[in-house]
């Protein structure tokens, strides 16, 4: 397995047919609504895994701090602050989940993070978390916090983690 840095359409197009397959055919999220204006921001840092075979098996993003505003204080979706940098659209195919590819495009979304938003070694992620996928993030050293709240129809709480070199 190997995870990629998306730098081509081909890439994103990946992330797309994954997310696509977990969010739209899966959980019935409006194909509209997982594809916004933040995947084409040149901020936005897309993380794309492959299977041994080549298949696309996860995908996840990295959202700039000021660069989500539809989370958030006064959003009507959650509470996170918008001066983090947020994780986002973690997709993990049926086939792929259980063997840890999850939890491996997490440890790249953070390392990224860190290069890219820390100060002085540390940076908090936020991020929207699933409710069913709350114990996975707990596992991974995030903490939940605030409401719950309807997005897209499925109910989620946000989270956050301060992540150090």
């Amino acid at each position: 397995m190997r995870i990629d840095l998306v730098e081509s359409a081909a890439q994103l197009e990946d992330a797309m047919t994954v997310r696509f397959a977990v969010f739209v055919d899966e959980q019935g999220v409006s194909p509209e609504g997982e594809r916004d204006a933040l995947d084409d921001d040149p901020r936005t840092v897309h993380l794309v895994a492959y299977g041994d075979d080549g298949a696309v098996v996860a995908a996840g993003r990295l959202l700039a701090p000021h660069s989500d505003d539809a989370h958030g204080v006064g959003t009507g979706h959650g509470a996170m602050n918008p001066a983090n940098p947020h994780v986002g659209r973690l997709a993990v195919s049926v086939a792929a989940r259980g063997t840890g590819v999850g939890r491996l495009l997490m440890e790249r979304i953070e390392a990224e993070a860190l290069e890219r938003h820390s100060s002085g070694g540390t940076v908090r992620l936020e991020l929207s978390a699933q409710h069913q996928a709350i114990p996975f993030y707990e596992r991974l050293g995030y903490t939940v916090y605030g409401e719950p709240y309807l997005d897209e129809g499925i109910w989620h709480r946000d989270a956050f983690k301060d992540v150090t070199a």
